[in-house]
């Protein structure tokens, strides 16, 4: 068993879409909906606001923590459109604000102090300061849902926008299919795995080489969490899911460590566990609070925050 001794525990306003991030050398924690907050890590004393309009689909950090970036994701309004906005993590100053005809939910901090970010079928990327606009990147015919990117290039895990017809049982339906993709830096195809339609719930390394993602065989009626190599293609299940449970994914110290907290399906509480994902060791496991449904981690400060039932728990992790 692993132990989480809490460092510190304080009542916030939280939704199913509220998301959090912590700040690279894990003094702050970023939370929010739509207008985020980030909080001492230690104390939860506020420390910056950021006023972003729209339901987030992510928060993140730059890896220098200069700066905070939030990327909407849609509201179920048909005309939602899209909003990239990067702040300046210590005082929430305005950088720069992009816009889309679609929601952006994916993004992704590159070296050089540069962002990319989905707009439609492309990337769209800018140096932060000065603001300078980069070459947009195809992703051909993907709509996004997870980035990452690093020196060798960009990883992308998504759907494809128009799928292919098949007929079943006398009727016409429409099959599009997740796939992953890796980029070079000039946005030249190096690997593409076809992953069918059954992929749900997902997390992609910050060093883009692995994908932790729900995955759905039909045939058997079965759902399993899986760890691909990016560069392989080769998957590994970890976990089996329950019916009526959705898993919730994080990774640690780029992809050396995957977390994953999920409901125990016979007790009343989540269970976290961690796994080596250089031999996918189970490396420890911990009983959390049922109520917890985000989970964000900084292992190389030993920290792991949750977040439910009104109120943000740090700990530290051994």
């Amino acid at each position: 068993m692993i132990q989480l001794e809490p460092v510190h525990s304080f009542p916030i306003e939280e939704y199913l879409l509220t998301r959090m991030a912590f700040s690279p050398d894990g003094a702050a924690i970023a939370v929010g909906h739509k207008h985020f907050r980030a909080y001492s890590a230690e104390s939860g004393e506020p420390r910056a606001e950021y006023p972003f309009t729209e339901f987030l689909a992510r928060i993140c950090y730059s890896p220098d923590g200069r700066f905070v970036a939030g990327a909407n994701v849609a509201d179920n309004h048909p005309a939602t459109r899209g909003k990239l906005t990067v702040f300046a993590a210590g005082n929430g100053r305005e950088v720069f604000s992009a816009a889309a005809e679609q929601p952006i939910e994916a993004l992704a901090f590159a070296s050089g102090g540069a962002i990319y970010w989905n707009a439609q079928t492309m990337l769209a990327g800018a140096r932060i300061e000065p603001h300078t606009e980069l070459p947009s990147v195809a992703l051909r015919d993907l709509q996004l849902r997870g980035l990452a990117c690093s020196s060798t290039g960009f990883t992308c895990f998504g759907r494809e926008a128009a799928g292919s017809v098949q007929m079943v049982e006398g009727a016409d339906l429409i099959f599009r299919k997740f796939r992953l993709r890796s980029l070079d830096p000039q946005g030249a195809p190096k690997n593409d795995i076809d992953l069918g339609i059954g992929a749900g719930v997902h997390a992609l390394s910050p060093d883009g080489k692995l994908l932790a993602v729900e995955m759905v065989d039909f045939k058997n009626n079965e759902r399993h969490v899986s760890l691909i190599d990016v560069e392989t293609g080769v998957e590994a299940n970890l976990l089996p899911l329950e019916a009526n449970t959705l898993p919730v994914f994080e990774f640690g110290l780029g992809s050396e460590y995957f977390l994953c907290m999920k409901e125990d399906a016979e007790d009343n509480f989540n269970r976290l566990r961690i796994w080596r994902t250089s031999d996918l060791k189970l490396v420890g496991e911990a009983q959390v609070d049922l109520a917890f449904h985000s989970l964000a981690c900084r292992l190389e400060h030993s920290l792991v925050a949750f977040l439910g039932g009104g109120k943000l728990g740090v700990f530290a992790l051994s």
